[in-house]
């Protein structure tokens, strides 16, 4: 092979070269983490099967940048129904669901006059109101209820991944109230660690920072959970947060695998037309 072919043959490899380089380069996958969160304020549960909710906020992030929404994080009483649990009080329940595969929630119940403020990096700050009061049944001549100025739970998930919640009860207490004489039967503020279990005795099975997961990056957060073993009211569960799962989402790629070999021709064959024009411009050189 002499010098002119042996640089052609070089001008030829380039040019392939280009093209492959090309596909590689434009079929690069790029990723986005992906995040979800739900909050609750409150759901009753009635004897018979009735439920009254607050609903549930939720947030998502797919693809890396566009949060999604949907629900009330702020809903009135109102959304209740006819029952009478609970007749006065501040509902909250808020999410947020970042583009790094980080998720936030923030969920429960305050007294009149309380304040949620749920930042956008995840933040929750929460002024309790006045008390708020949850009527449970009664026992006898007795009105079982549950009182408080704030109960609320909050979470976090990461695509790492990771997931931690907690809870607040302030002054949470199961008390009972005979001829106008209140008795405290539990602290519920005492011990807010996760999966604190109480009873009152043939009334009431309580949980306290009520806390599963499903895996890794996903937690189930709820402030308080109550199931009362006689009376009208079934269950109550107050500020239930669930952040996760995160995670980092499958390669996408710019170019899909199906259009890969025609992306790789069309580069081709403008690599070889390149390489044809220059071929064509030293052999006119070379006749001048």
């Amino acid at each position: 092979m002499g010098k002119y072919g042996r640089r052609r043959l070089r001008i030829f490899g380039s040019a392939v070269a280009f093209g492959l380089t090309a596909v590689l380069l434009i079929a690069t996958p790029a990723q986005a983490d992906t995040s979800q969160v739900s909050a609750s304020a409150l759901q009753i549960g009635l004897v018979g099967g009735g439920v009254a909710s607050s609903g549930t906020f939720t947030a998502s992030n797919t693809d890396g940048g566009s949060e999604v929404t949907s629900g009330n994080n702020a809903p009135a009483l109102t959304v209740l129904g006819s029952q009478n649990v609970i007749t006065a009080g501040v509902l909250g329940q808020y999410g947020t669901a970042e583009y790094l595969g980080v998720s936030h929630g923030c969920a429960g119940v305050l007294g009149a006059g309380g304040t949620f403020q749920f930042g956008p990096g995840g933040d929750c700050t929460v002024t309790p109101g006045a008390e708020v009061t949850f009527t449970l049944g009664t026992s006898g001549l007795a009105s079982i209820n549950l009182r408080a100025d704030a109960i609320y739970a909050t979470c976090t998930a990461t695509s790492t991944p990771t997931a931690t919640g907690d809870a607040t009860l302030t002054n949470a207490r199961i008390t009972s109230t005979t001829l106008g004489v209140e008795t405290t039967l539990l602290d519920l503020s005492l011990d807010t660690s996760p999966n604190t279990g109480l009873t009152v005795p043939g009334l009431l099975s309580i949980v306290v920072n009520s806390q599963t997961s499903s895996g890794p990056g996903q937690i189930d957060v709820a402030a308080l959970r109550i199931e009362a073993l006689s009376g009208t009211l079934a269950s109550l569960v107050i500020g239930n947060v669930i952040c996760g799962p995160n995670a980092i989402a499958p390669p996408i790629p710019v170019i899909p695998v199906a259009g890969a070999p025609l992306a790789a021709g069309v580069l081709a064959a403008a690599g070889l037309g390149w390489y044809l024009v220059r071929r064509r411009r030293n052999a006119a050189a070379q006749a001048a």
